[in-house]
């Protein structure tokens, strides 16, 4: 009886004492570069929701919640959806935005963009999109087998989206809807 007992009292001390762990060192993150680049520069156009986001809707509180409820304002933490691929193979990311920020969207599919890095390092917008931004099998981004003019074509909810050049641009590539997107009932999945 006494060995059962040293072997319970030896378990016991095992579950309570305290257990060295190794020392780990966490890594700050940060918001990916080539993303945070292309919100910047996409919040410096005149797209119209580029405007939206830069009005103040939170009066003197920026950012902070109310007796009215959570902020106003466009929190890229909170109504930014995004992915990165790239589309051409040339070693730069273009940049999926989807917006899905309520003052924006109301009840419809999200508004979003395809940033493209420039030859020179900036950014421009390459086509606007739209896509319901839900993990559902109606949301998302899907990379089709086929390309146009060296870049590949993509699929959201909303359409499918082909590559062209853009006149007078040389070099430059712009995406374009190539399904009838307005003649389409919203929400309804695609095949």
């Amino acid at each position: 009886m006494t060995r059962a007992w040293l072997m319970l009292s030896c378990c016991v001390q095992l579950m309570w004492s305290p257990v060295a762990v190794a020392e780990q060192r966490l890594a700050w993150q940060t918001f990916p570069g080539v993303v945070g680049n292309a919100l910047h520069a996409f919040r410096q156009t005149n797209h119209w929701a580029a405007e939206a986001m830069a009005e103040n809707l939170d009066g003197d509180r920026l950012g902070r919640e109310s007796a009215a409820g959570l902020p106003l304002n466009f929190d890229p933490t909170r109504h930014l959806f995004y992915v990165t691929h790239d589309l051409n193979g040339d070693g730069q990311l273009e940049v999926f935005f989807l917006f899905v920020w309520s003052a924006l969207r109301g009840n419809r599919q999200a508004g979003g963009v395809v940033m493209v890095e420039t030859r020179s390092g900036g950014w421009r917008i390459g086509c606007e999109i739209s896509d319901w931004g839900d993990g559902t099998r109606r949301g998302g981004i899907r990379l089709l087998d086929r390309h146009s003019n060296g870049w590949r074509n993509f699929r959201t909810s909303d359409g499918v989206y082909d590559w062209r050049p853009v006149d007078g641009q040389a070099g430059a590539m712009e995406c374009v809807p190539t399904t009838p997107i307005s003649t389409r009932r919203p929400g309804r999945p695609q095949p």
